[in-house]
């Protein structure tokens, strides 16, 4: 058994970590900016990192520390909320690395969310963890982002980054957009719909990070997708038919998306076909390979 420390525990992707890391029998202590918080069979420790507060007992002994926090990007891109999202990600990895200095024993591993936005998007290539970082908005926030994640390596501690794809789990991120209008019959593809999706289900999610911190893989970005990156049409087409449904056509132009959504709408329109061949170097495997099995496991609830 080993101790475990997370931020971000209460989003989806944090959800699936706390259980894949009770099922394994780990002590799991987590930071939350909630005071009082419970939570069955985890150790609960308050934080607030835009007021550079952290109890320090939640890192003292911990074995690893998962660090997930950071403002969602789902969310209009106002030119303050874009603030917001670099804030939360720069102020709570300092945060963390200040704390670090203060305790007597800290974690052996660091892992910590990144996002494979780095690369930018593109229609033919296949993006690898050692490809440049695009020049965009995402890209500069999240090269920021791991520039201070990248401090928590010394030579007693790793630190890693998985950069994660499209998350898939019921109700939540994109199948949260998407599976009210799939029920309806009308899901549609996206723009052209030929754009790459790089997808991941959020138990493999979940035990990417544990596996990327108890087991002896080198300091660096992992990108955290599953081995079936799919076009848009296909993905849409694939969870119509789990759900047994119709997809509606034509597709939804792109400059709609961007009338509704703003700057945002890159996040449905950008293409990123991306490698997980360094993780599965690494020895991960995967429970879910195909997007259909996937699909199945989590509609078949």
């Amino acid at each position: 058994m080993a101790i475990f420390t997370l931020t971000g525990a209460t989003g989806s992707v944090g959800k699936a970590i706390v259980n894949e890391l009770l099922d394994q029998h780990h002590e799991v202590r987590i930071l939350t900016t909630r005071k009082n918080f419970e939570w069955e069979g985890v150790q609960c420790f308050y934080w607030n990192p835009s007021k550079g507060l952290i109890d320090l007992p939640s890192l003292d002994g911990a074995d690893y520390l998962i660090h997930l926090a950071g403002a969602t990007v789902s969310k209009r891109w106002t030119t303050k909320y874009k603030q917001e999202i670099t804030d939360s990600r720069v102020q709570s990895t300092q945060l963390l690395l200040d704390a670090l200095e203060k305790i007597s024993v800290g974690p052996r591993a660091v892992v910590s969310a990144s996002a494979i936005g780095i690369y930018g998007s593109d229609l033919e290539r296949s993006m690898v963890e050692s490809d440049p970082a695009a020049d965009d908005y995402l890209a500069s926030v999240t090269r920021t982002w791991e520039m201070y994640t990248q401090k928590f390596e010394t030579e007693q501690r790793r630190s890693i980054q998985l950069r994660i794809g499209i998350v898939l789990d019921g109700g939540a991120g994109v199948l949260g957009q998407l599976e009210p209008l799939a029920k309806l019959g009308l899901a549609s593809p996206l723009g052209t719909g030929k754009q790459w999706t790089s997808w991941i289900h959020v138990k493999d999610l979940a035990r990417m990070f544990v596996f990327a911190a108890t087991q002896e893989i080198p300091s660096g970005p992992y990108n955290a997708v599953g081995p079936e990156p799919l076009s848009n049409k296909a993905l849409t087409k694939t969870l119509t038919q789990v759900l047994k449904r119709p997809m509606w056509l034509p597709a939804v132009p792109g400059f709609v998306l961007k009338l509704v959504l703003g700057e945002m709408a890159t996040l449905a329109l950008m293409s990123q076909k991306v490698s997980n061949a360094k993780i599965t170097a690494a020895g991960f495997t995967y429970t879910f390979q195909k997007l259909t099995d996937a699909l199945n496991d989590i509609y078949s609830k």
